[in-house]
């Protein structure tokens, strides 16, 4: 092959290998995305492994009221300010639906970086809540959050999602401060702000 053709397939393969990794209709990265920043951060050595996991509260009313296309526009305001709100090193995820994650990589095991994880926590939240501007339309949405800690080496990316979502919901059923902080633990987490659609 010439230059020109080796390139090209070099082009080709690397946009290829991009939108594997990417969700269609946020831009966010996908679940594969995920795996693979799981697989490459893998904890020990006096250091861990922590995500966030969130949805949308009342997001499925939000799209049976306004329809679909009011609740894409919605999903990618959503990525939008989860992208501003992700520092070097971590990944923003769509993983379906209305569901997201935020890949925090690797952190020290220390209390003071799990406290630091939950005011990450506190912070997305609190972004998420602000106004957005939908067609003409002035709405608010919350999002129940989860964390999970994890010194991880021998834990799926299934298992640490699994702690992230049962945080995730007694975030959903607002039971008050973190376990994790509560128990002096490295799992779980608590945080929510704002209100559903207006």
């Amino acid at each position: 092959m010439t230059a020109t053709g080796w390139w090209c397939t070099g082009r080709y393969a690397s946009r290829l290998h991009r939108e594997l990794r990417t969700d269609p209709l946020t831009g966010l990265g996908n679940r594969l995305a995920l795996r693979e920043a799981f697989q490459r951060d893998g904890a020990g050595n006096g250091r861990c492994v922590a995500v966030l996991l969130l949805d949308l509260d009342g997001f499925k009313e939000l799209n049976d009221t306004h329809g679909h296309r009011f609740g894409d526009q919605v999903l990618r305001e959503v990525a939008r300010r989860m992208r501003e709100s992700r520092r070097p090193g971590r990944l923003a995820v769509r993983l379906s639906g209305d569901e997201f994650a935020c890949w925090l990589g690797t952190l020290p095991d220390t209390p003071s970086h799990w406290q630091r994880v939950e005011e990450l926590q506190h912070a997305l939240a609190e972004r998420l809540a602000e106004p957005m501007l939908i067609e003409g339309s002035t709405v608010r949405v919350s999002a129940s959050i989860g964390a999970a800690i994890t010194a991880g080496p021998a834990d799926t990316l299934e298992g640490v999602l699994e702690q992230a979502d049962r945080a995730m919901y007694r975030d959903k059923r607002g039971r008050g401060r973190s376990d994790r902080l509560r128990h002096g633990r490295r799992t779980s987490g608590h945080t929510r702000a704002g209100r559903t659609a207006e």
